[in-house]
């Protein structure tokens, strides 16, 4: 009875783990709608008159700065929490089950087509390049708002 019990157990630790997993993933897979409407705004605090950004008030600058800085801090932020999240689910399902997801799913994969590996590596570091870009570009419009 004990192990009939102990399977069911961590059959629902399993489920738990795996519910979880699949909220990270869609988590990860939603930066880019967020890395898009941070852009927008950066497009939109770009495009201000020219009266306020060369207003030079040392407040403006100092808040825009403060505010801009906020935006790949928060992502990188949430893309570590993201990446932590599943590698603590990886190793419950170890603890679990005695797999490794992530060495299973590398020898999985060479299975795979050229061009399936290039879009999964693509899409696995497409958050990580488009928050450095978008960092990039903030730095660059801070540098510009302190340069006025």
């Amino acid at each position: 009875m004990s192990s009939d019990l102990e399977k069911e157990m961590n059959i629902e630790r399993l489920r738990v783990q795996i519910d979880f997993l699949q909220q990270a993933i869609f988590q990860k897979a939603s930066t880019p709608l967020v890395l898009a409407s941070l852009s927008a705004a950066i497009l939109i605090i770009a495009t201000f008159s020219k009266e306020i950004l060369n207003s030079n008030t040392i407040y403006f600058n100092i808040a825009i700065t403060i505010l801009l800085s906020m935006i790949p801090l928060s992502l990188l932020a949430f893309l570590y929490e993201i990446t932590s999240g599943i590698k603590g689910v990886n190793k419950n399902v170890i603890d679990i089950i005695g797999v490794d997801m992530q060495a299973q799913a590398k020898e999985d994969e060479k299975d795979n087509c050229f061009c399936l590996r290039l879009a999964n590596k693509a899409c696995v570091s497409f958050p990580y390049l488009g928050t450095a870009l978008l960092t990039l570009v903030i730095v660059y419009i801070i540098i510009e708002i302190w340069r006025n």
